[in-house]
């Protein structure tokens, strides 16, 4: 059957992995190439449809009947990190091995990080036509045009399917509130991986140059995308770097290009963030990664994190994974980057890192509990800032074995980082007062309503007492370990329920009750209502008039 004719559904079933990240509100570059390149091999756009995962599960029977008036079925997964999701779930193994079970006549492909494990690969075999090889858009496209593209070439190929492929935004549930993932560059540069990893499992590797990544953001912003993350690459430090007998010659010329070729792609840009940078490429190269770390705040938008992979602050068990960085070089990269971005625009740092623990690696024990919360606690009595910390288990990936220890150490352990350090460093990111803008609601329990900003690792804000899907500003009131609670913003006295005034520093339940029964329209009936012992601080950061 000629190309022109074939009939193709792509499944989005999300993927998460060490480079790239692509549950919404994120949407995947390997997505995006992927439809590029079913157009570019000549599929009529009539005949291409895009599906999420969760669409899926939402009308499931009715789905796999239509699936079955397909040509081609094509199932993008994998899942090669942990994590916690609320914007989507990505496809699990019962439900990628019954989508293959259940669709009889389409050919089926399944496709995504998934293929690169060999132990996925022999399990969902038996259930599919097509495991396909690397990245699915140049496997694919060869299969259907029957050409060859040598390695050289691939970069070209992959900028070319960004263009095509951009259009694919419009089909996700999200649209136009969408983070478009952007590769700079494919697989790990360094000669050897960290040994639980995923991306030492890529063989083909690139680089993209700047004006291609320039093209491709200035086509997603002409079909209404405007958020963007430069967080499908292992270190954004390495980005045009030079490898060198002792390690690499960073290239702060060519990520200042970069950051200035996406701002002037879209003028109407509204989040330029990043995720991952190696902080033992900080402490090696103080200078250059300075001028970087400039380069970025400079450039991006507030709330940014760069995503700083130590895993563990005990020195054996970074000998033992051959982990790429010390606690003593990410001590001097935190606090360099706090220098340079801790800088406040609108009151919400530029550029801060976000610390990674990983457990269950090998040569745990007791004490690397005890080495991670001693590294948190020096970086509290320096006041230095972290964006967030991640604490994840490992997931095991081909031969890397199981490495037991106690869940309830490990339970208690994760308790006293949340009371003892997450508070006080929420304390100083978001301090009390400082206003968020364009909240989405992601969902509501009973008085408060749970949303983020559409950017990297957005905090969580519970909104008291509204039932509103989209804020245009929230002010901060309070803290807890991994979430903060904010006001509408901004509101007159009288607009206020009696919720939102009790959670006023200062007011209580005595004086919420007062200022409603009172209604009070300028500043001075206030003062009159609360009397004058309230901090007059109080009245101007959290009353409007």
């Amino acid at each position: 059957m000629k190309n022109t004719k074939l009939k193709i559904t792509i499944i989005d079933g999300y993927l998460d992995e060490p480079s790239c990240l692509g549950v919404p509100p994120y949407i995947s570059p390997h997505i995006r190439y992927l439809w590029g390149a079913l157009i570019e091999a000549g599929i009529q756009k009539e005949n291409l449809n895009y599906l999420t995962i969760d669409q899926f599960r939402q009308q499931k029977d009715s789905k796999l009947q239509e699936l079955e008036s397909l040509d081609i079925l094509i199932l993008v997964a994998g899942t090669t990190v942990p994590g916690n999701y609320l914007g989507g779930q990505p496809a699990s193994a019962a439900e990628i091995k019954e989508i293959g079970q259940k669709v009889f006549y389409p050919t089926k492909i399944l496709a995504g990080p998934i293929t690169l494990i060999k132990e996925m690969r022999k399990k969902f075999e038996k259930n599919y036509d097509i495991l396909t090889k690397e990245l699915a858009a140049l496997d694919l496209y060869q299969r259907l045009t029957e050409t060859e593209i040598p390695a050289l070439k691939a970069e070209q190929y992959i900028n070319k399917f960004a263009l095509t492929g951009a259009q694919v935004v419009n089909k996700h549930p999200n649209f136009p509130n969408l983070i478009a993932e952007l590769e700079t560059f494919r697989g790990c540069p360094r000669p050897s991986h960290c040994a639980f990893c995923s991306e030492r499992l890529k063989k083909l590797t690139y680089s993209r140059q700047p004006e291609a990544i320039s093209e491709e953001v200035k086509t997603l912003a002409a079909q209404g995308i405007h958020h963007y993350r430069l967080g499908s690459q292992t270190d954004l430090l390495l980005y045009g770097a030079q490898a060198k007998k002792d390690g690499f010659d960073l290239n702060p010329a060519q990520i200042r290009e970069l950051y200035r070729g996406i701002r002037q792609a879209d003028p109407e840009l509204k989040v330029l963030h990043m995720d991952n940078m190696n902080p033992a490429e900080i402490a090696k190269n103080p200078t250059k990664a300075a001028q970087i770390i400039e380069t970025i705040s400079k450039y991006n938008t507030p709330g940014d994190t760069a995503a700083f992979g130590l895993e563990s602050a005990d020195p054996k068990v970074l000998a033992q994974n051959n982990i790429d960085s010390t606690a003593q070089e990410n001590f001097f990269a935190i606090k360099l980057m706090n220098q340079i971005g801790g800088q406040r625009e609108n009151g919400i740092p530029k550029l801060l890192p976000g610390l990674n623990f990983l457990h269950g690696l090998i040569g745990e024990s007791r004490a690397t509990l005890k080495h991670n919360y001693q590294f948190l606690e020096k970086l509290l009595a320096n006041n230095l800032m972290l964006r967030r910390i991640n604490i994840r288990q490992v997931v095991r990936l081909g031969s890397y074995p199981e490495v037991k220890y106690s869940q309830g150490e490990f339970k208690k352990y994760k308790q006293k980082i949340n009371k003892n350090i997450n508070q006080a460093m929420l304390k100083k990111v978001f301090p009390s007062g400082v206003i968020l803008t364009d909240l989405y609601s992601e969902k509501q329990k009973g008085s408060l309503n749970y949303c983020r900003q559409l950017g990297t690792y957005p905090i969580l804000t519970a909104v008291i007492d509204q039932k509103d899907s989209f804020f245009k500003q929230a002010k901060v009131v309070d803290h807890g370990y991994r979430s903060i609670t904010a006001l509408k913003w901004p509101q007159k006295p009288a607009a206020y329920s009696k919720k939102e005034l009790e959670s006023i520093p200062g007011i209580g339940s005595k004086r919420a009750s007062k200022i409603i029964l009172a209604q009070p329209q300028t500043k001075a009936e206030l003062k009159k209502v609360i009397s004058a012992d309230l901090k007059e601080e109080i009245l101007s950061e959290f009353f409007k008039f």
